[in-house]
């Protein structure tokens, strides 16, 4: 048995305690990881109303509430987030939660950019919309495409193949829509001026294509009674 008085010793005994603490700093970033909440949303209380849940390109809309309007916009995104920090967090819903009318998914792109093949995002929409039916019953979610971008114009090839992959998965889904905000961004194969300086965020000319092209798909997929009750 090593003596801990020895030059030895002590190096044994230091590496113990910070293997210790090292241990204790995963345990709890995994406490917290896991017992983590999606963001409230700033929108009102009550009924029409719509959660945006996915990644910075949620999170960084902030006219959505004016956007979306007379609709109730909740903007629950998370900036810079993957799947796998979507996916926890939204699986931590509380049970007695009111319910959306609608949810509005956009998630994926960073999981490319990250270099995660196509089918492990599939397999997490998947995944994403099994615990919105454990958790939110029959829902509706709207699933927005990929978005080009100026600054990730060379994964454009991965986000077609990722919109192509959604297109033939959510048919199979319950309650789980594709909306093509794509095409709408593109002008004879071009990009056009909606972007940030940042080159990959949408400005407000952006999102005002994204507004109208998800205010005119929820009649679709909602019922007339709710349509008209929340947007007149």
């Amino acid at each position: 048995m090593q003596r801990l008085d020895t030059p030895w010793g002590k190096r044994l005994l230091a590496l113990s305690i910070f293997s210790l603490i090292l241990g204790g700093w995963f345990a709890y970033t995994r406490h917290r990881e896991a017992s983590a909440l999606l963001p409230a949303g700033d929108g009102r209380e009550g009924a029409c109303a719509l959660w945006f849940v996915g990644s910075s390109s949620i999170k960084r809309w902030d006219s959505l509430e004016h956007d979306m309007a007379p609709w109730i916009a909740h903007n629950r995104g998370i900036n810079d987030a993957t799947f796998e920090e979507i996916l926890p967090r939204f699986g931590n819903i509380a049970p007695d939660t009111p319910r959306p009318e609608a949810l509005i998914l956009y998630a994926g792109e960073n999981d490319i950019a990250r270099g995660r093949p196509v089918r492990q995002i599939v397999h997490d929409l998947a995944q994403f919309l099994e615990t919105r039916s454990t958790l939110l019953g029959d829902v509706p979610v709207l699933v927005l495409s990929a978005k080009p971008s100026p600054g990730r114009w060379h994964l454009f090839p991965q986000q077609k193949l990722l919109n192509a992959a959604m297109v033939r998965l959510l048919p199979h889904m319950s309650d789980a829509h594709y909306v093509d905000i794509t095409s709408a961004l593109l002008k004879d194969g071009k990009l056009g001026d909606n972007y940030r300086a940042d080159h990959v965020h949408m400005n407000e000319a952006g999102y005002r294509i994204w507004s109208e092209i998800v205010s005119a798909k929820l009649p679709e997929f909602l019922p007339e009674k709710t349509v008209r009750r929340c947007a007149g």
